[in-house]
């Protein structure tokens, strides 16, 4: 942009602020003055954007030879090379944010699936070798769908990202960001965090974070053969109720009384949304406890249970938790794209939002994953942890309506 384009934009702008009956020319100049000064700061960062590097052009400079440098981008490039996909991120009229996992993170991926080394061209190798088995053979639609779940069709900075609760990649699967971390689709491998000090590297065509791990757009499904079962997991606690409210005693005890502990252990690819006791203790409260004791909060949910069942507490309590269970396998990263959950109630489904998971009782507080506590694998499913337990009716509703 030339300044005399620049220039013939503000004269431009005066003469129409006199046409339009701005009678002192003094502020009709002046406001010229200011707009001439903005158009010429645009003209600057035009030119700035012109001179800088292209996506492709950043990632370029590593190299084209694996070294020991575990920082820069050599893995990322021969990947990009491999898939063909340099032309893409050269593209000037494009406006991308890419994730850039340096080769550190690519050796860590490749150990992850049993390389045992930390050379760079080794790990490529390794990388190579696996999604070739995925692919029947052929390696690069798998390198394709990793590389584009690494690419958002939009420029972001980091402080954007913070604000989303999920971003859509061009691999047509979502990224839940959580401050630094990356959360993606494979819930067994530690998820990728931006490395503050290489994030925000603006190109000409968008911006790059680096990343310390490679985002994976799929479950590679790595459960030992000796996982133990959805039941076994919840049985852990011991069922004991005690005063650690991060466990599952409450649930235990639950799953225990409505005889669905063989359906936990036995069926496959289950997604279990498991209250902590923490959770029951809360719901408790909602129903009008008052205290914070575990099995006194239990037992308060029970007569709660009896006196809505007539008497009888267990076909009540088991469509509770039915619909904390889920006939497919969702992960984390599913789960929060916004699909409804189907559960093993009839015609009952949870609705996801964001981190919340929407129940069918307004008259308390919706449920939330803790992301801490989630993607945990079991040799039947997975099992997520909530804050609080999941109704399928309004329970608060009714009982306020036989008080």
């Amino acid at each position: 942009m030339k300044k005399s384009f620049v220039a013939k934009i503000g004269a431009q702008v005066l003469s129409l602020l006199l046409l339009l009956g701005v009678s002192n020319t003094a502020s009709a100049y002046d406001y010229s003055r200011w707009l001439n000064a903005f158009f010429d700061r645009f003209a600057k960062k035009v030119e700035r954007n012109e001179n800088r590097q292209s996506i492709a052009e950043i990632v370029v400079k590593s190299g084209t030879k694996f070294d020991k440098n575990s920082r820069d981008y050599d893995i990322l490039l021969a990947a990009v090379l491999a898939a063909d996909l340099d032309s893409f991120l050269g593209d000037d009229s494009q406006d991308l944010t890419v994730f850039a996992p340096n080769d550190r993170a690519f050796i860590r991926l490749a150990r992850d699936l049993g390389y045992e080394g930390y050379d760079e061209e080794g790990a490529f190798d390794a990388i190579v070798s696996t999604l070739t088995a995925l692919g029947g053979g052929d390696p690069i639609p798998q390198l394709t769908t990793i590389l584009t779940y690494h690419v958002v069709d939009e420029a972001l900075f980091f402080g954007e990202l913070r604000q989303l609760s999920s971003i859509d990649t061009l691999a047509s699967t979502r990224i839940v960001p959580r401050f630094r971390q990356l959360i993606d689709s494979e819930p067994e491998l530690r998820n990728p965090k931006i490395i503050l000090r290489d994030a925000n590297i603006k190109a000409s065509n968008g911006v790059i974070h680096t990343i310390s791990r490679v985002l994976i757009p799929i479950d590679l499904d790595n459960t030992p053969a000796d996982a133990e079962t959805i039941t076994s997991i919840v049985a852990r606690s011991g069922g004991t109720f005690d005063r650690n409210y991060h466990d599952y005693d409450a649930l235990l005890n639950a799953v225990l009384a409505a005889g669905l502990e063989d359906e936990l252990a036995t069926l496959q690819n289950l997604t279990v949304f498991a209250p902590n006791d923490l959770a029951f203790v809360r719901l408790a409260r909602a129903l009008g406890y008052h205290g914070v004791d575990e099995a006194e909060a239990f037992n308060f949910i029970v007569v709660a249970l009896t006196d809505l069942g007539g008497g009888d507490p267990i076909p009540l309590l088991t469509n509770v938790l039915l619909y904390h269970v889920s006939p497919e396998v969702r992960t984390l990263n599913h789960i929060v794209d916004g699909e409804d959950v189907a559960t093993l109630l009839s015609d009952a489904a949870i609705e996801p939002s964001g981190r919340s998971l929407v129940d069918e009782d307004d008259g308390v507080r919706n449920p939330k994953l803790l992301f801490s506590a989630s993607d945990l694998r079991a040799s039947n499913g997975l099992i997520h942890t909530v804050n609080r337990v999941l109704l399928p009716v309004s329970v608060t509703e009714i009982l306020a309506g036989e008080q």
